[in-house]
């Protein structure tokens, strides 16, 4: 909940509630103030930025010192460090009035076992896989977030899986397999506490996580036009079903993390639009596929579904939605199993990714949703300047190419934000642009 808005709203209502009676008269300015005194924005910043230059200062401290010391004195003095925090932070949160320092404190906990993890590797030369230790120190610091209830505590824990997840994909070129684990559990905290900036940070891991399989084959030029062509199609598949379960859903958590897997399944879309990104040779073998594919269309099924019943459209645009959606996993299906090059297939996925659009567009306007209608139209221009680059480059001279390209997209550009401010501020709970 946003503490500011909702401290605004409650001083608007606290009179009324006192001339109606349900409130004794002077309640309304100790309720305020217990309020603001729970906000403390100042001192959660305070501490969490002191726990970091704490915890900064110690680790530099131990690199300075570090070859003056013997082994006994290194390890004792890092798990000394190490229980010293934790001792302070339970001593924080056994006094009431120090919430706050409590939780700079877990999160300089956090930031000295990773310290420790990485320094006892160091003393006993340890020879292992690198990732190892973060993931590790990502895992404690998850366990830290579900013991104590702390935010800060969890977005440090995704940082780490994503710098973990990151080293395995393109440094050691393999698909982390461990990471769903833990976006499992992670996810399962944010479900039960509902942070906002949190559950973002846990949407772009998962993005990046399905995202990087593509990095280096698509980067070094080796696997774009096959086998990463039809993981693609797999997984834009499935993104979209889990967005679909998303938009359906009011849950925070969900809010959060749907426009990330909205972008994801769009730009996914709007790549099947290119006539050059096709598979070249049929799949083999096709069992390598079917479990993927299953699961994935399991996925956008019931996404689907729970979407179109939840959606309040008119049976007539319900109707042609399904339809839309429909024909869209047919296509996806048919990336994944049989090569289908040419022309032709990219003009069916221009005119699919247009109606998508369409559809997204109204759903939004429907629902009163302003970032489904944003991204329609921010979807429309950039499909737009892709086909006018596509096209046109190669048909006019380079002068008159930009000379008509301005007065095209400067047209182009006025009238759909026209639209767009027109649609939001018609829709129904109104929402700001």
């Amino acid at each position: 909940m946003n503490n500011r808005r909702f401290a605004r709203r409650l001083a608007q209502e606290l009179p009324r509630w006192e001339a109606q009676g349900w409130l004794r008269s002077g309640a309304a300015p100790l309720i305020l103030a217990e309020l603001e005194g729970t906000r403390a924005p100042f001192a959660s910043v305070l501490a969490l930025v002191g726990s970091v230059l704490l915890g900064l200062g110690v680790i530099t401290w131990f690199a300075a010192h570090w070859n003056e010391m013997g082994k006994l004195a290194r390890l004792l003095l890092v798990f000394g460090v190490l229980i010293g925090s934790h001792a302070a932070h339970g001593l924080c949160l056994a006094r009431e009035g120090l919430p706050r320092l409590a939780g700079g404190l877990a999160l300089l906990s956090s930031l000295l076992f990773g310290a420790a993890i990485m320094l006892i590797g160091q003393i006993y030369h340890i020879d292992a896989h690198f990732p190892d230790g973060i993931a590790l120190w990502s895992l404690g610091s998850l366990l830290a977030a579900w013991m104590f209830g702390l935010q800060p505590v969890l977005i440090l824990a995704l940082g780490l899986a994503a710098l973990w997840n990151g080293f395995e994909q393109f440094d050691y070129g393999r698909v982390n397999g461990l990471l769903p684990v833990f976006l499992a559990a992670s996810g399962a905290l944010l479900v039960r506490q509902e942070w906002r900036f949190a559950s973002r940070a846990w949407g772009l891991l998962a993005l990046f996580w399905i995202a990087g399989w593509h990095g280096l084959p698509w980067l070094d030029g080796t696997g774009g036009d096959l086998a990463h062509v039809r993981l693609l199609a797999v997984q834009v598949l499935g993104v979209a079903g889990l967005w679909a379960f998303c938009q359906a859903t009011a849950h925070p958590f969900a809010r959060q993390v749907r426009p990330g897997f909205l972008l994801f399944a769009l730009i996914g879309v709007f790549l099947f639009t290119f006539p050059t990104l096709r598979p070249s040779a049929p799949v083999s073998p096709p069992s390598t596929w079917i479990g993927a594919l299953a699961l994935s269309a399991a996925f956008y099924a019931g996404g689907i579904f729970r979407l179109a019943r939840s959606s309040g459209l008119p049976p007539p645009r319900l109707v042609a939605g399904l339809a839309l959606a429909a024909f869209a996993a047919l296509l996806l299906v048919v990336e994944v199993v049989t090569p289908w090059a040419g022309s032709v297939p990219a003009l069916i996925w221009n005119a699919i990714f247009l109606a998508v659009l369409y559809w997204i567009g109204d759903l939004g306007v429907r629902q009163g949703d302003a970032a489904l209608v944003n991204s329609a139209f921010a979807g429309f221009v950039v499909w737009l300047l892709a086909r006018y680059f596509d096209t046109f480059w190669s048909l006019l001279d380079r002068a008159l190419f930009f000379m008509a390209g301005g007065v095209l997209l400067m047209a182009v550009g006025g009238w759909v934000e026209w639209r767009r401010r027109r649609l939001l501020r018609d829709l129904a709970p109104a929402e700001p642009p």
